[in-house]
């Protein structure tokens, strides 16, 4: 699976393909600073941080304070290379949670993750 790629043109369905299975198992393994995000969590976290997220006051509902919310776009937005560099953060997160402040063991990979990293599966029975 070939990720590692530069240009201004967008993702590639190979990227969205990477990116979606690490975010599916950082989703199963890591727990966010308290909170458990869900694969589209994780996506949109990582995209919002590639793509630079803005906060802006909440919509009030008449149910008080509403907070914040960030606004973001989606990973369809990313380049060629910006998505090289959010599936290479999603690794990065993933391989050294402990630099992100998390006390969790580095992530166990699917086989689909390794394949697209260009390891075998099997050297890591």
């Amino acid at each position: 699976m070939n990720w590692k790629l530069e240009g201004d043109e967008k993702i590639t369905p190979e990227q969205r393909r990477m990116l979606n299975c690490l975010c599916g198992d950082l989703s199963d393994q890591i727990n966010w600073h308290g909170h458990r995000l869900s694969k589209d969590d994780w996506r949109w976290m990582l995209t919002g941080t590639t793509l630079g997220l803005r906060m802006v006051p909440g919509i009030q509902t008449g149910n008080g304070s509403t907070g914040f919310i960030f606004l973001g776009r989606s990973s369809k937005d990313l380049s060629k290379s910006q998505a090289s560099d959010t599936i290479t953060m999603a690794i990065q997160i993933g391989d050294h949670p402990d630099e992100q402040g998390l006390d969790c063991k580095p992530v166990k990979w699917c086989d689909t993750a390794l394949i697209g990293m260009g390891f075998n599966p099997r050297d890591f029975e």
